[in-house]
Parts: structure tokens; sequence; C-alpha cells
């Protein structure tokens, strides 16, 4: 029984990495918008 939840969690686990990156990244682009405009002014 232990292994079948330990088998999901590694599966889901890659998703949830991935989505975890995604949204890093996205902040950080957002960061560099912002310090972008912050330079022009």
């Amino acid at each position: 029984m232990f292994n079948l939840v330990k088998d999901d969690f590694d599966e889901n686990s890659d998703d949830i990495l991935k989505t975890i990156n995604k949204m890093i990244e996205n902040n950080k682009k957002e960061e560099d918008k912002k310090s972008n405009k912050n330079k022009g002014e």
C-alpha cells in the first residue's frame, strides 16, 4: 500500500516541480519588466 502511494507521488512530483519552476520563471519575467520600466523613467 505504501509503495502505491509513494509511486503516485513520484509521478506527480515531476508535474509539481514543473509547475513551481514555471511560476518562478513568470515571477522573474514580471520583475524584469518592472525594473526595466523603472530604469526608463
